[in-house]
């Protein structure tokens, strides 16, 4: 799914495609109107994304304590993922959510790079948002 946030190595300029164009093929890989990953499931796991997103501030010294429990949120996409395998067909679209927060957090290694990926997620949950498969609840 992703493979850089960025246009180049120099990694100065983030893709213009990600927010827009991917994030809307991203989204739509998560349900197909009528089934799929549950608003609340990923609205759990976008809050705790926004979460450490809120925590950081800027320094290197913050930036190293919280990047080990920034890379345990694949643990809870794991454990979501595992319940949500129980029912065949939702099994594709929680394992296309668990690859894109699997990869996306590959792709962090500074604190730049996780408010991009949290940057990606927000466009990723906006269009996903109107295609949900629980809109009617």
């Amino acid at each position: 799914m992703l493979d850089s946030f960025y246009k180049d190595e120099s990694h100065k300029e983030v893709r213009q495609e990600l927010f827009n164009h991917e994030a809307e093929e991203i989204a739509k890989s998560f349900s197909d109107d009528k089934v799929g990953v549950t608003s609340t499931q990923l609205r759990r796991l976008f809050d705790e994304v926004k979460r450490f997103e809120r925590l950081l501030d800027g320094t290197e010294k913050t930036w190293n304590e919280q990047k080990p429990y920034i890379k345990m949120i694949n643990s809870k996409v794991r454990y979501t993922v595992a319940r949500a395998k129980r029912k065949d067909d939702l099994k594709t679209y929680y394992e296309n959510l668990q690859k894109f927060i699997s990869d996306g957090l590959k792709l962090v290694d500074t604190e730049q790079d996780y408010h991009i990926f949290t940057s990606l997620f927000e466009a990723v949950y906006g269009f996903y948002y109107e295609r949900r498969p629980d809109k009617n609840n």
